[in-house]
């Protein structure tokens, strides 16, 4: 059953406005690369460029599905082949999801959350909130545009400052220099 966003609190929280930052330093690097270097897997290494922005995508997918009905499942994943083979495609999905951060106002509903960590065990729910969500997409995001930049460095590529670095880290480091 879809939830009614026009009678709870609003929320246009910052995070929405990290998470569009997050996702345009993306489109920025996607659209300085190849669309080799994007699709290709080298040699050692468990993914390509493409399949790890893919992995990226489709958890902001599901976030977007998911607080619509108030339950995110993380592991629903579509694996969708033309994310991880088509670089102009993810970029098309990156700026839909930017333009839907910018756009969009939430409430601060409750939400339930599984992710299946144990095949042998039963699936856990937890409760979470659309902010912590944002935090996890942050996050999650950072550790995969962090493997990304190896990749891309690894193809002689460039890298914007940056990118690959959580906030956090950015932000500790304009503090402790001098």
């Amino acid at each position: 059953m879809a939830r009614n966003l026009e009678s709870k609190l609003y929320c246009m929280n910052p995070l929405f406005a990290e998470n569009s930052q997050i996702l345009e330093q993306g489109i920025q690097l996607l659209e300085s690369i190849s669309n080799e270097s994007y699709s290709q897997k080298r040699q050692n290494m468990d993914a390509s460029i493409g399949e790890h922005v893919r992995h990226i995508l489709e958890h902001y997918e599901l976030f977007w599905e998911g607080i619509m009905v108030g339950h995110i499942d993380y592991d629903n994943r579509k694996r969708n082949p033309e994310l991880e083979s088509n670089r102009l495609f993810a970029v098309q999905s990156m700026i839909g999801y930017v333009s839907k951060f910018q756009n969009q106002t939430l409430t601060l509903e409750p939400l339930t959350i599984s992710q299946n960590y144990n095949p042998n065990q039963p699936i856990p729910k937890v409760i979470s909130n659309m902010t912590r969500e944002l935090m996890f997409l942050i996050s999650h995001t950072v550790h995969h545009y962090a493997i990304i930049s190896i990749l891309v460095k690894l193809d002689g590529g460039f890298v914007p400052e940056g990118f690959g670095f959580s906030p956090a880290t950015l932000f500790a480091n304009v503090i402790e220099r001098p």
